[in-house]
């Protein structure tokens, strides 16, 4: 699926967010190439809020990971 160029900055800097957080950090279940492949599942479905893109990732992702 192509993206305009203002959807990628803001999915890049969604990815950049996640990884610099304790969540992604501190676990050692997903890589950072995981993590972008699931943002870029939720933009493919259509979902464009950021805060939304990552508090799936956080919250439900990284911690399912972890469990």
């Amino acid at each position: 699926m192509a993206y305009d160029t203002p959807t990628v900055q803001m999915l890049r800097a969604i990815l950049d967010e996640v990884l610099a957080t304790p969540a992604f950090t501190r676990q050692q279940h997903r890589s950072a190439v995981e993590v972008a492949e699931r943002i870029l599942w939720l933009a493919s479905r259509g979902e464009r809020e950021p805060e939304a893109i990552k508090e799936h990732v956080l919250n439900e992702y990284l911690a399912y990971a972890a469990a």
